[in-house]
């Protein structure tokens, strides 16, 4: 009895230990922690800043709190949403895994071997939708960036509402023939804002996105939206763009290192540029 006790009590131990220590080596998804068997992103180039750990794929890293997935470790962009802010990887599942430009696994993309690190190449760098893990980036893809436009070769004027300025219509342009949107406009005249802004001088577009003005977009067509606004972002200096407004945010060619920041000039679909992406051209009022 005594032997057959001690049996079972060693044989208990033995099990205990066994999962403590399975426990303890096992990968703890989204503590900001880059374990064995997780694929990371990190908000600065060369593994550096606070990192976002993952044990599956993702098809979309979601665009605001508190939704999205955030980069999750102390260090540069604690918080933040990791879609379009990561800059490098580190992959360290079995398999290889894919980095895509478009929600869904589409777009131009990056395949990281198992146990690689790299930064993100310059399609994908702070222009991130989604991964796959164990894929080798033989399927997917489509839907790529758009092509390059070449330098806006107008100088800075001032036009009238809904008059375009030259450096404006080739913008307009240039968004029509490289993305296909067509449905961009200075608009009418805007009494009530200063006659030096954007639009009355004929230096902004408004691109409407949704089916209407004054509705919010469909999933399919905010990534859209992202999708054009990201390339203007892109191609601010060939263009002489000086900001961009979308979904709540804005990004200025002033303050480029802060990335897309809030938008707090205006609220509602409308006001906070859920159903159209603003376009602003460097002018010589500023506004």
């Amino acid at each position: 009895m005594f032997k057959k006790s001690v049996f079972v009590l060693m044989m208990g131990a033995l099990i205990s230990a066994s999962f403590g220590a399975g426990a303890a080596n096992a990968a703890t998804a989204r503590n900001g922690v880059c374990e064995s068997g997780e694929f990371c992103l990190y908000y600065n180039s060369n593994q550096a800043g606070s990192v976002s750990d993952f044990d599956t794929s993702i098809p979309d890293y979601g665009d605001d709190q508190p939704s999205c997935y955030e980069f999750k470790s102390d260090g540069n962009g604690k918080g933040l949403c990791v879609k379009n802010n990561a800059a490098a990887v580190w992959n360290r599942t079995s398999s290889s895994v894919t980095v895509y430009f478009n929600s869904g696994y589409a777009g131009p993309k990056q395949t990281i071997a198992a146990g690689a690190k790299a930064n993100l190449n310059s399609d994908l760098k702070n222009e991130n939708a989604s991964h796959k893990l164990a894929d080798s980036g033989s399927g997917g893809g489509g839907g790529g960036t758009y092509g390059a436009p070449p330098s806006n070769p107008h100088p800075s004027a001032a036009a009238r509402a809904p008059q375009a300025t030259a450096r404006t219509q080739f913008v307009d342009d240039q968004i029509a023939r490289l993305t296909g949107e067509k449905d961009c406009w200075v608009g009418d005249y805007r009494s009530y804002e200063p006659s030096t802004s954007n639009h009355n001088t004929g230096n902004a577009l408004d691109c409407t996105i949704s089916n209407a003005i004054g509705s919010y977009p469909s999933a399919a067509q905010k990534e859209q939206g992202w999708k054009l606004a990201r390339w203007v972002q892109k191609y601010a200096s060939q263009l002489d763009v000086r900001y961009v407004i979308w979904q709540g945010k804005i990004w200025s060619v002033a303050r480029s290192s802060e990335g897309w920041r809030d938008y707090t000039a205006g609220s509602g679909v409308t006001g906070g540029h859920y159903d159209h992406v603003h376009v602003s051209m460097q002018n010589p009022y500023g506004d």
